[in-house]
């Protein structure tokens, strides 16, 4: 460590003092004495920063040389260094794509370890530079962007040093700003900003900076003509760089002074700065090209001023010799004029600058000539590809519109060929309803029937809704109704399925009696299914705000529910036609889009927030009637029907009231249990109808609640939907079959995905069976005794083997793992007389009623009876290759007592001990 301090102290020392030449020869035998990596690299770096101005190419390979070393270290403060080094020279070097990639790795480091260098700074700093110099407007915000976030850096970090450089960048953006937009107020910002930075850069000796914010103040008054204080800042300027020992500034510091004495009309004075400046440069380096070739140009000027047009034409010819683009006209023009000035003075060189006139003409009209060509072909290029694409582009809407169209017709024939079923179906359940002498568990299922025929109709009338949109058939017939009344009766429409769902549900209507002009089919069609998606989002014991106000002219309507928020992504696709928020949810996804529509129809706006607590939509509808056209008014003010929440979608969004988890029936607890889980209360109702004679029901209204009974109360077999919120059957299933409590339990999946692909992932998951909806009540039952008839096989075969992992059954991983941590334990402790129940479930980890559903479903034996068995049947084995007496091998297997070992026995083997060692 000492030795590597020493390394650095010297390093600083070397670049501190010295010539270039010596410096570099110096460094490279440090470089060649340098034994690790480290410091390797930090003495290419150096070297690096040294050729910056001199050989920037040469600056790259030892910046890259650097990198090398080091680039799969953790040194991220080197490791930054090296970059912004790298993203300087390609920034200087006009390859812009090179140095936003070295940028983008400062970036990354800074995220990485948080902390704040010159380097990540910079980083900003740059960008702001390359965003600026695009010259686009777009591109100049972009650049004050990047400075705005480098000062939020610094502030973040309290770093007083960048946020003070960074108002000296926001002065030099404003500055570039004013030759564009607003000079005097960009101008003033500047001044203001510079002003603020000078005195905290004076208590730091930071004569950097000091020259820099003295340059951007003579820049600014140079740029409002005031020369004279241009003068005096330019003085301080040079004062504080002579102070820094940075020669190519002070280069930089002369040049600035020979312009502006150009500008002043003091050729003389400008002539000898510009020298200055051409000396310091030729000797370190010019920092760009460009840099040069205004140097040049302003020899030009400045000779052009003192009458020496043989100088001044030659200067301007070296500068436009160094530009790197077709040749510039106005500097063509000025090199022309100068080049005629000549001729008159000095005739003896009238042949060689004609010639050179001459060249010079021909070359640009060859230039101009050929950009022509080049322009020409180009936009005959671009013409051709625009047109092909505009032409592809109206074929594809055009066939967009056709399918559009198709999908259109499609749900509306469709939605029509489905009213005729529905409609017989309703009627007759309508008919039997009206019978007095059906029985109760009759009349449930006719009015389920009722309730769900209705929920097809509502379903089957937004499709219609919508194509009418598809077509322009729907159109507004606005009345002028009494708007609280209106509301008040759509919104009581939703108190009863509130009720069921323990919903808190507050109703506000201000005021509540007020005439306004509305479309009473199209608004109450709005409100239904704003309200039925918030009575659907909403948990158990969740709350709904409904709000409905009138405002100059305009009705306010706002539906909030608590629940699960939606994210942006949602929100941005909440109105889109056949979008759910997730899959598991029921219906179709049509409601939310044509509200949108009916909003759109009726001059109004809809928008949605949500938060992780409140999900809100709010309507704004003009209730005015200069707001509609003539032929949307109608005076039918007594056609108000009865909302269609009262007869449609409130049945559509019933819930059952399950306070109790059971079908209550005898409650016999010797019955199996079956657990049903399933989002839709009917579903529960009737299946639960189907085998409540024969089982214990336990009913789950999701797939969490479900794995939380079926845990509890170890079922004997479950039926599960597939689609259900929180957590769906194929997670339900996942999670119980790989829980050893409840692996045993056989899984029957009910869905309406039809699809061979839904069915492998049903089985693929451990269920046990999958049905498709709908499904025949004789087909469900058939599967459930199957698959209880399969466990039965597999308590007989347990109860007759002393080794408990079946070879000729199949049984799931889960469950093989159990046996064998079962039979591990028995073969340790079922000698021991002490052993019992309480001992077993804590060997096994399972509370008493766990162990024993478990034990129950696996061998048809309690935990106790269990035991018993196993004891018995290894106490047979015995018996069979043992010679020792009949009372040893009662003790043996943990029965203290031999008339009771005798008894459990006979009754186990329908013979004595010693009747069944005699057989033997």
């Amino acid at each position: 460590m000492k030795n590597y301090l020493f390394f650095l102290f010297f390093l600083i020392c070397l670049i501190s003092f010295g010539q270039n030449q010596s410096k570099i020869d110096s460094l490279n035998v440090l470089f060649n004495a340098s034994k690790t990596n480290k410091e390797k690299a930090v003495v290419a770096l150096s070297l690096s920063k040294i050729h910056t101005i001199s050989d920037k190419n040469l600056s790259v390979e030892y910046a890259l040389k650097s990198l090398n070393y080091i680039a799969n270290t953790a040194n991220y403060a080197l490791l930054e260094e090296i970059y912004i080094q790298l993203a300087e020279l390609y920034y200087y070097q006009k390859k812009d794509n090179l140095a936003i990639l070295y940028l983008n790795k400062i970036d990354s480091l800074y995220a990485k370890d948080n902390v704040l260098n010159e380097a990540s700074f910079m980083a900003k700093i740059y960008r702001s530079e390359i965003s600026k110099f695009t010259f686009t407007m777009e591109g100049v915000m972009q650049a004050k962007k990047y400075i705005l976030e480098a000062q939020n850096l610094a502030k973040k970090h309290h770093n007083t040093e960048f946020i003070n450089e960074a108002k000296y960048h926001l002065a030099e953006w404003h500055g570039f700003l004013s030759q564009e937009v607003a000079p005097k107020e960009n101008l003033d910002t500047a001044k203001m900003y510079i002003h603020e930075i000078i005195p905290y850069f004076k208590s730091k000796n930071n004569y950097t900076f000091l020259s820099k914010a003295y340059n951007t103040l003579a820049s600014v008054e140079i740029a409002s003509k005031n020369y004279k204080a241009a003068r005096h800042y330019y003085n301080e300027r040079l004062q504080h760089i002579k102070k820094t020992g940075d020669t190519i500034s002070i280069g930089e510091a002369y040049y600035s002074f020979g312009v502006l004495f150009r500008q002043l009309k003091q050729p003389e004075r400008g002539l000898i700065y510009l020298d200055s400046a051409l000396a310091i440069f030729n000797k370190i380096g010019f920092r760009t090209a460009k840099r040069k070739k205004d140097l040049y140009k302003d020899y030009a000027y400045i000779y052009e001023q003192k009458g020496d047009y043989k100088n001044a034409f030659t200067n301007m010819y070296k500068a436009l010799l160094l530009k790197d683009t077709i040749y510039d006209n106005e500097n063509t023009i000025q090199a022309m004029e100068l080049e005629k000035k000549y001729q008159t003075q000095k005739k003896e060189g009238q042949i060689a600058l004609l010639k050179t006139e001459n060249e010079l003409a021909t070359q640009q009209k060859i230039n101009q000539r050929n950009l022509f060509i080049t322009g020409i072909s180009i936009a005959s290029i671009v013409g051709l590809f625009f047109f092909f694409l505009y032409r592809n582009r109206q074929k594809t809407t055009r066939k967009l519109k056709e399918l559009d169209k198709a999908k259109s017709n499609f749900f509306a024939n469709i939605s029509h060929e489905f009213l005729t079923p529905i409609t017989l179906i309703s009627g007759p359940i309508q008919k039997l309803l009206k019978e007095k002498d059906i029985s109760h568990d009759e009349r449930s299922n006719l009015e389920m029937m009722q309730r769900n025929a209705n929920r097809l109709l509502t379903l089957v009338d937004q499709l219609l809704d919508i194509s009418k949109f598809e077509s322009c058939g729907f159109k507004l017939a606005v009345s002028q109704e009494n708007i609280g009344s209106f509301m008040g009766a759509v919104a009581d429409g939703f108190t009863f399925s509130a009720i069921q769902k323990k919903i808190d549900y507050k109703i506000t209507i201000t005021p509540s009696q007020i005439n306004t002009w509305f479309d009473k089919s199209v608004l109450d069609k709005i409100v239904v299914n704003l309200l039925s998606n918030a009575i659907k989002y909403t948990p158990m014991k969740g709350s709904i705000v409904f709000t409905v106000s009138v405002k100059d002219k305009f009705l306010y309507v706002e539906v909030k529910n608590t629940g699960k928020g939606l994210t942006v992504e949602e929100i941005d696709k909440v109105f889109e036609r056949f979008y759910q928020v997730s899959i598991n949810n029921q219906g179709v996804g049509v409601g939310l889009a044509l509200v949108k529509e009916l909003v759109a129809l009726h001059k109004g706006t809809i928008h949605v927030k949500s938060t992780s607590a409140w999900t809100t939509f709010s309507v704004i509808l003009p209730v005015n009637k200069a707001a509609f056209k003539e032929n949307e008014i109608t005076n039918n003010q007594n056609d108000l029907t009865e909302p269609q929440c009262a007869h449609q979608t409130t049945s559509a969004i019933t819930y059952e009231k399950e306070d109790l988890k059971y079908i209550e029936n005898n409650n016999n607890e010797e019955r199996p249990i079956l657990l049903l889980a399933d989002d839709n209360a009917d579903i529960r109702a009737y299946v639960g109808n189907l085998f409540k004679d024969t089982y214990e029901i336990v009913l789950a209204k999701n797939g969490e609640e479900g794995i939380e009974l079926a845990i509890t109360h170890i079922p004997d077999i479950i039926i599960s939907d597939i689609m259900m919120p929180i957590v769906d059957g194929i997670e339900l299933c996942s999670t119980l079959k790989t829980d050893e409590r409840t692996s045993h339990i056989p899984i029957l999946l009910l869905t309406a995905k039809a699809g061979e692909e839904n069915e492998i992932e049903g089985i693929e998951t451990g269920a046990d069976a999958y049905i498709t909806k709908p499904f025949s009540d004789d087909v469900l039952r058939l599967w459930v005794e199957k698959l209880i008839e399969s466990r039965k096989k597999l308590q007989a075969h347990y109860r007759q083997e002393v080794i408990l992992i079946p070879q000729d059954i199949h049984i799931n991983s889960t469950d093989e793992l159990f046996l064998k941590r079962v039979q591990s334990i028995l073969d340790g402790r079922l000698t021991e007389s002490s052993f019992y129940i309480d001992g077993f479930c804590k060997a096994v980890g399972m509370s008493r009623m766990q162990l024993h559903r478990k034990l129950k479903a696996l061998t048809g034996l309690s935990a106790s009876a269990f035991i018993r068995s196993e004891r018995l049947k290894l106490a047979a084995q015995l018996l069979k290759e043992s010679d020792a007496n009949i009372s040893q091998i009662g003790y043996t297997v943990g029965f203290n007592d031999h008339a009771y070992f005798s008894k459990c026995f006979k009754e186990m083997y329908d013979c004595s001990p010693s009747e069944y060692a005699n057989r033997s």
